[in-house]
């Protein structure tokens, strides 16, 4: 008998944003950005392990505004774009860093190599849809997707029963346009928990939600396994408790990943590092500096 399970849940949200008035719009590379280093990848990741007969199991939240995002042609089109924009600077900046960098050519190579490769999947495989690819997969068993707040709302500040539950109502029924079937789980926007929110869960027919590490711990009776193991509200709705140290891997500059010296600086980029004259051609119509995608 194994001595007990380990549960990977990934959390995957941005906030909605698109701007037809516009024809380009910074906050928008929030969602091209994120395409282009973990959405694609992922996709591509879960299908290459089930294709080699890999079983994966794991649960990935995806938010409705994400949904509605990743769906969206205009968006797809403007994405589309980005990447050819993102490829044609790669390029430039192989010969650049061949003449005067040699010390950052093998990073510029892999930036031609892998965006080369997620223009092809974007547009031959995935049809430029990802929520259609991540819906293949949980019909394939490889994952189970759950949802999150209709708009990411932090459910304890949100001041009327009513509005609780639109959030909750809203979510599911987004889930099901883009599922085809209920959900079973909710990720809490931001794991906030108060009582009752289980109640509304449960009307809603979801079986279960993902918590902070507070919102079990500090339950009455106290649970016996901590973390380490759900527990069932009295209406039978289970909660899984964020680990702690789990996610200060992911997230703590001073402990985890992102302060690691061998990861890239997210907040070095060559759209502020290189002179304007050079990646002007690049940027926005308003000709300011912004984040290109291309970190050494």
């Amino acid at each position: 008998m194994p001595n007990g399970y380990f549960s990977l849940i990934l959390h995957a949200h941005l906030p909605f944003v698109r701007h037809p008035e516009y024809p380009e719009f910074l906050e928008e590379d929030w969602l091209y950005e994120a395409i282009t280093e973990v959405y694609l990848p992922l996709v591509f990741i879960f299908q290459n392990l089930h294709e080699s007969g890999i079983k994966s199991r794991l649960a990935i939240n995806v938010s409705p505004p994400l949904c509605e995002m990743l769906s969206d042609k205009l968006l797809e089109t403007r994405y589309t774009l980005h990447l050819e924009n993102l490829i044609e600077l790669a390029q430039k900046e192989v010969e650049r860093t061949g003449e005067s960098e040699p010390q950052f050519s093998d990073a510029a190579r892999m930036y031609v190599k892998n965006l080369t490769a997620s223009l092809r999947l974007w547009n031959d495989k995935y049809n430029r849809n990802l929520v259609n690819a991540f819906r293949q997969l949980q019909e394939e068993g490889v994952l189970e997707i759950i949802t999150c707040g209709a708009t990411h709302g932090f459910l304890p500040l949100i001041s009327t029963t009513e509005a609780k539950r639109a959030q909750v109502e809203i979510a599911v029924a987004n889930y099901k346009k883009h599922f085809g079937k209920s959900p079973r789980g909710i990720w809490l926007p931001e794991c906030a928990y108060e009582p009752g929110i289980e109640n509304l869960l449960k009307d809603a027919g979801i079986e279960y939600f993902i918590g902070d590490s507070h919102a079990l711990l500090y339950g009455e009776p106290r649970p016996r396994f901590g973390v380490h193991a759900p527990v069932r509200c009295p209406n039978g709705v289970a909660v899984f408790a964020r680990d702690v140290e789990t996610s200060q891997q992911v997230w703590s500059a001073e402990v985890g990943y992102p302060g690691n010296v061998v990861y890239r600086e997210f907040y070095r980029d060559v759209g502020w590092d290189l002179p304007l004259d050079y990646i002007k051609p690049f940027l926005h119509a308003n000709g300011e500096r912004r984040n290109l995608g291309l970190k050494y």
